[in-house]
């Protein structure tokens, strides 16, 4: 492990430090070895996962490459020193914003925000990142400085990158077929000693080997890290820091995408849970450290974490023997990477663009569908073409438009249903039902679901508007509207229900909207979708209460108040309505005689939930309401009973505690028959008790084949 996180960081620094800034490569060196040290202790250290092995993030790696070729091309006269404290100013500065963000992410709790990124953009950004890391390594070949493809074909070129390609290949391929812990340092040892057994045939002496750039080069006695902060505060060119926030500011999503990416990556290898805030703090003191000493941040790769537990680590030994093994190198290891074959250098950042490219191009045309893949590969070509911060934006945007067209293909209609079975819960005569149902469809029942945008919202308004406007259908005479799980209305979607308004109108249908959040009956009333004293637009607190309304509605065509019986008191308007449902009438006065009285006013409680089953009551007039109270303190209508209705048969037959209350709407009159006085009939009036039971019966049944009667018409329109 020590000798794969000493060979990365070798080979990042030869990246990042190519070209104008070859010459200061030994000190980048120094740098990247002094960050994996940071980086390994205090993450080894601190992490809620004690064998975590931790290195430089090597998604960072080619963008550091491109702000340093930009900072070069900004001051192409400034000497050398001055750019290279330039790049150390923006790369400490950067570590430092990253530090400020991973502790915040951590300390608000906000590990899991990286679930609110597109997968497909992610996989993009990984992609890219394996482009521009293709274009560093390339361009850190010391023939490969022009433009021209000739150049890519000299002796010196190809006997740089044809075999550092063939060793990043044999790297990636490897390891696939053969799983054995020491693979892949027995493959760097291969690699080395063909190396220098091809310089032996062939006669190169070492120092021709190194002019040739067959070699890292001369590396200078001692220690490589050199503490350069403060000289870079001091002679950096803060103008041209600034130019590269743009890009950095691309560098702080990515690396925060990598780390939760490859959190998620260790917690597969590890089969256990980190805790991500944990993760994001100790990463944050990590970045600090290493910003502070003028070094690059990084966190726990996942494919190193696997190769960790495939040596069976177990605890932090294993990190804080990488951490050593980077110091020492820091300290005496000069002459070693003097002689260190340049292939491999360049190999390394072409495995991880092979392995980028394998996960994100290859595999993820399998489990993408192909407008996610096309994402990817438009994000790749961005990359390569144009830029990688616009490549980040162009996939945002792609994202951004794709999901708006897949959740414009979706409906935001849950169910559609009419006034035919959709009742209220108000418990109606058999009469009235058979009215009801008869004149159903003058009621369009339309209950939402989900987000309700531009989109959704005008397919809505069609679907709405082709229900007014059909000829051969039914008139409507109510829409009805539930947005009971409705998540959210935008602005946009506002200007649709405005023209449903307008249609409503001049069709005079009435709009009944019901369920509404106080959020969704703001935006209505700001585009002037719901107006005071509007005629044809009605809100309710539920569906139960708009589809009252509208029942009423019909029922007032079939009965007019003065068509409405007068009875002399409401013992005589019970009896005449008990009278068609017992079998003898002549026994509807016998049981009203052993009836108790009981007046309620508005909003009186009859009885609370949890009281005992006591009896059966019988509305004599006005009405009262079943109310269920929840959890949240709020109460539930389950019922509405009008004059005839009972309530409590289960009264008459059980003595448990009531399931909800029942409470007056409006002034009421009730007759009261106790379990007891029931039992003294059974006793004493057999005939009687058996009208009773046949009532309450028949009652069930009713009430049971209304039920499921709406349920399957529920059932098939769902």
């Amino acid at each position: 492990m020590g000798l794969l996180t000493v060979t990365s960081a070798v080979s990042f620094g030869t990246v990042i430090f190519s070209g104008d800034l070859a010459p200061a490569l030994p000190f980048g060196i120094g740098l990247l070895l002094f960050s994996s040290v940071v980086i390994s202790a205090v993450i080894t250290s601190f992490s809620s996962y004690p064998a975590i092995v931790a290195t430089i993030a090597e998604s960072t790696v080619p963008i550091f490459s491109l702000v340093a070729r930009q900072i070069v091309e900004l001051m192409p006269d400034a000497p050398i020193e001055q750019k290279l404290l330039t790049v150390v100013a923006t790369i400490a500065l950067n570590s430092l914003i990253v530090s400020a963000i991973f502790f915040a992410l951590g300390f608000f709790k906000l590990g899991s925000f990286v679930r609110f990124i597109p997968y497909p953009v992610v996989g993009g950004f990984l992609a890219g990142t394996g482009v521009l890391l293709l274009i560093a390594a390339f361009q850190s070949v010391s023939e490969l400085n022009s433009s021209s493809i000739a150049a890519f074909f000299q002796l010196n070129a190809l006997l740089q990158w044809v075999p550092g390609l063939i060793f990043a290949a044999v790297m990636f391929l490897v390891p696939q077929r053969i799983t054995h812990v020491a693979v892949y340092p027995s493959i760097l040892a291969v690699a080395v000693a063909l190396f220098y057994i091809g310089l032996a045939l062939t006669g190169t002496p070492i120092a021709e080997a190194n002019a040739q750039g067959l070699l890292l080069g001369s590396v200078p006695s001692g220690g490589l890290y050199q503490f350069a902060t403060f000289s870079a505060i001091a002679q950096a060119d803060w103008n041209v820091v600034i130019q590269q926030i743009p890009t950095l500011a691309a560098l702080w999503l990515v690396a925060t995408i990598a780390l939760l990416l490859h959190g998620n990556g260790v917690e597969l290898v590890a089969t256990r849970d980190l805790n991500f805030n944990r993760e994001l703090k100790v990463a944050s003191l990590a970045w600090l450290l290493s910003g502070v000493g003028g070094g690059v941040g990084g966190f726990a790769s996942a494919g190193e974490n696997a190769l960790a537990k495939q040596l069976g680590t177990t605890g932090r030994l294993t990190g804080w023997i990488v951490a050593a093994i980077c110091l020492a190198m820091v300290l005496g290891g000069a002459p070693i990477l003097s002689l260190f074959p340049k292939f491999i250098l360049i190999g390394m950042p072409l495995l991880v663009t092979l392995e980028f490219f394998n996960e994100w191009l290859y595999e993820a045309w399998f489990k993408f569908s192909r407008s996610d893949y096309a994402i990817i590969v438009l994000i790749v070509l961005v990359t390569a073409t144009v830029g990688f911060l616009q490549a980040i934006s162009v996939g945002l945007l792609a994202a951004i438009v794709l999901f708006v067209i897949n959740y414009s293909r979706l409906t935001v209609v849950r169910r559609i249903s009419t006034g035919t079975y959709h009742h209220s819960n108000v418990l109606r005569t058999s009469e009235e039902i058979e009215i009801l149902e008869a004149e159903g469809d003058q009621a369009y029942i339309v209950e939402l679901q989900g987000l309700i945008f531009f989109g959704t919202a005008n397919k809505l308004l069609n679907q709405v508007r082709d229900r007014i406007n059909h000829a051969d259908a039914k008139p409507v005479r109510c829409v009805v509207l539930d947005f009971r799980l409705v998540s959210g209305l935008d602005a946009s979607a506002v200007l649709s229900f405005a023209k449903l308004k307008q249609v409503a109108t001049q069709k005079q249908v009435h709009l009944l909207y019901t369920n509404l959040s106080a959020e969704a009956m703001q935006r209505l009333k700001q585009g002037d979708c719901i107006e005071e004293d509007d005629p044809y637009c009605h809100i309710f607190a539920d569906l139960d209460r708009g589809l009252e309304w509208y029942e009423q509605q019909i029922l007032q065509q079939y009965y007019q108040p003065e068509e409405q019986p007068q009875f002399d008191s409401p013992a005589a308007a019970l009896a005449e309505q008990l009278k068609t449902d017992f079998s003898d009438p002549k026994q509807v006065d016998r049981l009203l005689s052993y009836l108790e009285i009981h007046h309620l006013e508005a909003e009186e409680y009859l009885f609370h939930q949890g009281d005992p089953f006591d009896g059966l009551y019988f509305v004599a007039s006005g009405q009262v309401s079943v109310v269920l109270k929840l959890g949240d303190h709020t109460t539930k209508r389950i019922r509405t009973y009008t004059i005839g209705n009972t309530i409590g048969e289960m009264g008459l037959y059980r003595r448990t505690l009531r399931m909800a209350s029942v409470v007056a709407d409006k002034p009421s009159t009730l007759y009261f028959l106790s379990t007891e006085t029931f039992e003294k009939i059974e006793a004493t009036d057999p005939l009687l008790a058996s009208n009773i039971h046949r009532f309450i019966v028949n009652l069930l049944a009713e009430r049971l084949q209304h039920r499921e009667q709406e349920l399957k018409n529920l059932l098939e329109s769902a």
